[in-house]
């Protein structure tokens, strides 16, 4: 007789891998949107929109390459899970050692786009007579490709974390292992990872959102006498810190959990269940930060939200292109005569 089949046990990293998967396709599938949004030429005129697109891109790289490390590596009931050889493992090895760090990379741009935004908005709300000035598209490049270049520079160690053997589909710690490399793990973890990814963007953040806030309830009051562009560019402000704001909610735990590991000198979810369970719920909430800015493009901004109606409905996207510049134009004339 026949042995029947045994049944896979599942763990917090199973179901962690399944929770994990309709959220990145839905968070694919909405920076796929955004995208191309962005990305029309009325949309990218200025810094703002520039950087929205350059983030969209970023975001979807990051999801991209979640796919095979935080969703298909774990995800049960896979055919030759965990079986040396299988094509599983094979994809499973390469992703673990040269996909793992450009999704390392991108995530750490995305981070510093994210606090250029948040710079932007506080030149916008705080110093609106210089905006002109510190806030162009060529400024906003040279801001990203210095940003592209540190965190190059940053995560190119990654690539020598881990080595595979890609015929068998094993995976080999080398840097990458705590109690193999103490000085690689201080150094780089603690000095890279908790200080750039994580002490320097909440302070950045938390000071420039905490005067922005400050800034908009003082000006509340003079929303009324406000010409239609300067409204705009209030909803434009508001859109953004809600995105600011969930980004260091999501982030805050991701936060902690790494000053603990550096306290205890050693990747906290592979020595405590606890830590292992926070862990996952962490990369889970990364993942949830990175879907909902579709959903929040969509509520806070009326010009996202044509252009998706026109993608559903056939409309020609040069009639909005068309409407915003008549728009533009009234709003500038109105703003001229009320100056004189």
């Amino acid at each position: 007789m026949t042995e029947p089949p045994k049944t896979e046990i599942l763990g917090v990293r199973e179901y962690s891998a399944v929770i994990m998967l309709p959220l990145l396709i839905v968070g694919i599938v909405g920076n796929s949107f955004s995208i191309f949004v962005y990305s029309r030429k009325f949309m990218r005129r200025n810094a703002v929109g520039f950087l929205l697109l350059c983030l969209s891109i970023t975001d979807f790289i990051v999801l991209v390459t979640s796919v095979p490390l935080f969703s298909y590596y774990k995800f049960p009931y896979i055919p030759g899970k965990n079986v040396a050889g299988s094509w599983h493992s094979r994809i499973c090895a390469f992703s673990v050692v040269y996909i793992y760090p450009i999704g390392s990379c991108a995530k750490m741009i995305s981070q510093y786009i994210i606090i250029i935004v948040s710079i932007e908005r506080w030149f916008a709300v705080c110093r609106p007579l210089q905006v002109h000035i510190w806030c162009t598209i060529e400024i906003a490049l040279k801001q990203l490709i210095i940003t592209i270049l540190i965190s190059m520079c940053f995560n190119f160690p990654r690539f020598f974390e881990y080595s595979a053997d890609l015929d068998k589909g094993v995976v080999n710690a080398r840097l990458g292992h705590s109690q193999l490399s103490k000085k690689y793990f201080i150094i780089f973890y603690g000095f890279k990872s908790v200080v750039f990814d994580t002490v320097l963007p909440f302070i950045a953040l938390t000071v420039t959102n905490f005067m922005v806030i400050r800034q908009l309830k003082k000006s509340s009051e003079q929303r009324k006498t406000m010409t239609t562009q300067e409204q705009k560019e209030a909803k434009t402000t508001l859109m953004l810190l809600v995105m600011i704001l969930l980004y260091g909610a999501t982030h805050l735990l991701n936060t902690i959990i790494k000053l603990a590991n550096i306290i205890f000198q050693r990747y906290g979810q592979h020595g405590s269940h606890v830590m292992l369970y926070l862990h996952h719920v962490s990369n889970i909430l990364l993942v949830a930060y990175t879907t909902a800015t579709f959903f929040i493009y969509l509520i806070f901004s009326i010009k996202y939200r044509q252009i998706i109606c026109a993608i559903f409905t056939c409309r020609s996207i040069e009639e909005l292109n068309s409407t915003s510049n008549n728009v533009h134009r009234q709003s500038n004339a109105t703003t001229k005569s009320l100056k004189v």
